[in-house]
């Protein structure tokens, strides 16, 4: 069968081009699907990010008409994303194609929230007349359905690839990494609070390698150097591949402090390596981080919460190692792959299937 995925090119930043580059990158051909991609979205001007959807809109077109996939996988988030899934969205149903409408949102249903009444009748229309939508978790089918009931909803947590290499607590300096897009929700100057209560508290053997570029970057490194953090704290730059490997590797603990999200790609990334993980409790992040088992569930904004749950971890040794092998655990036996992409295929072949 044929299927058409549309999503961010490879070159934008964050959660939704790993989900989708991991997608590409799967052999679909031994699972008898023929898989095309049209990036819609790319990071330039307003003006530029506009021409290129109009030009990939026409691709898209081209590709109906031509290519005929039986499904298109169409990857969205919010705001302008949700505009231009939308417009996507309504020319599959003009051609009787069936979509699958990839949430990947973390603030989806706060925008709905506070969208006007056309926008919010739009949003309803879209879930309503989608053929399918992947939510990342129980907490998000949840939301969807307040939005609108009738939401053809199917639960499929984000997937990692599981490797060999396993962290291992450290005598000597412990790393605690920060891996995302540097933007208000991510709570990172919440982190940089934190860190400055840990040194007061005279916690010296940790540093911090925060990995990530966007919005606030030069406002975090202010606060850093206001704070006198610098001898503490490294900012790394976007990392991905090798780098992103090794950098993993290399850390003993993830911290994501967001006040938003689905379920993030750094944290299955960071437990496939056994890190423990300090985080908040928002979205499906609960779903891999079990509160006193693999890491800890802050409140968002909760700077104190914070730096008590990342003290606690680097204080016990003994509990840090039965963390990770937990860590471990669950990456293996609710996040690996092979149960992940037999989902997407049966969703695919399911859909295909229907009148």
């Amino acid at each position: 069968m044929k299927v058409l995925m549309i999503g961010n090119h490879p070159n934008v930043k964050g959660g939704i081009t790993s989900v989708v580059s991991q997608l590409l990158k799967h052999d679909w051909k031994i699972d008898g699907v023929n898989m095309r991609f049209i990036p819609t979205y790319i990071e330039a001007s307003s003006a530029k990010k506009s021409l290129y959807f109009v030009l990939a809109y026409v691709k898209i077109l081209c590709s109906l008409l031509i290519f005929k996939p039986e499904v298109l996988h169409i990857h969205m988030s919010y705001k302008g994303s949700f505009h231009r899934k939308y417009l996507v969205h309504k020319l599959c149903k003009i051609f009787c194609k069936k979509d699958i409408i990839h949430l990947h949102g973390s603030e989806f249903k706060k925008f709905y929230d506070e969208s006007e009444d056309k926008v919010k009748t739009k949003i309803r229309t879209l879930l309503r007349e989608c053929d399918s939508m992947i939510v990342l978790g129980d907490e998000w089918n949840k939301r969807i359905k307040e939005i609108e009931p009738s939401t053809k909803t199917v639960v499929i947590s984000n997937t990692v690839r599981i490797p060999q290499d396993t962290v291992h607590w450290s005598d000597e300096c412990f790393q605690v990494l920060f891996l995302g897009v540097l933007i208000k929700r991510k709570g990172v100057h919440d982190l940089l609070n934190a860190i400055s209560l840990m040194k007061k508290c005279g916690i010296n053997n940790i540093n911090f390698v925060i990995a990530g570029t966007g919005t606030e970057e030069e406002n975090l490194k202010r606060q850093c150097n206001e704070m006198q953090l610098c001898d503490r704290v490294e900012f790394a730059g976007w990392t991905v591949d090798q780098k992103k490997i090794d950098l993993l590797k290399q850390s003993h603990l993830l911290v994501l402090p967001s006040y938003n999200e689905g379920l993030p790609i750094a944290i299955l990334e960071a437990i496939s390596y056994g890190l423990p993980v300090v985080s908040t409790k928002v979205g499906d992040i609960a779903s891999a981080v079990v509160d006193g088992k693999n890491g800890y569930l802050v409140e968002p904004g909760d700077v104190s919460g914070l730096a008590k749950a990342m003290s606690n971890i680097v204080a016990d040794k003994e509990h840090y190692k039965a963390m990770v092998k937990t860590s471990k655990g669950l990456a293996e036996d609710k996040f690996s792959a092979g149960k992940y992409f037999d989902l997407i295929k049966k969703l695919y072949f399911d859909l295909s299937e229907k009148d």
